[in-house]
């Protein structure tokens, strides 16, 4: 009975086990936005985030030239317009690690 219970006991331990680090599906994921207009010349490319994708909030992550992410609204009109401007130049838009 005693061997029973461990044989139990260590089942439930590898499921949760395997629960928390199996799913290896962690996002990066903006939590908030700022309002402040980000200047083209320091962004390399950007990326749409959205909730659908399983994360909070929807934003525009944008990539600057150093590896910095930096979330935007995603309907503000300057982020908006730096998102055609990089369309349209030679950045490009890095696809949604979601999916």
């Amino acid at each position: 009975m005693q061997q029973l219970h461990l044989l139990c006991l260590g089942l439930l331990v590898l499921r949760c086990t395997l629960h928390v680090h199996g799913g290896n599906n962690v996002l990066d994921c903006c939590l908030r936005t700022s309002d402040n207009p980000i200047p083209r010349r320091i962004v390399q490319r950007y990326q749409i985030q959205l909730v659908q994708d399983g994360c909070e909030i929807s934003a525009n992550v944008f990539i600057t030239v150093r590896g910095k992410r930096l979330c935007a609204p995603l309907e503000a009109p300057w982020a908006v317009r730096l998102r055609e401007k990089l369309d349209s130049g030679s950045a490009r838009k890095v696809p949604n690690k979601g999916n």
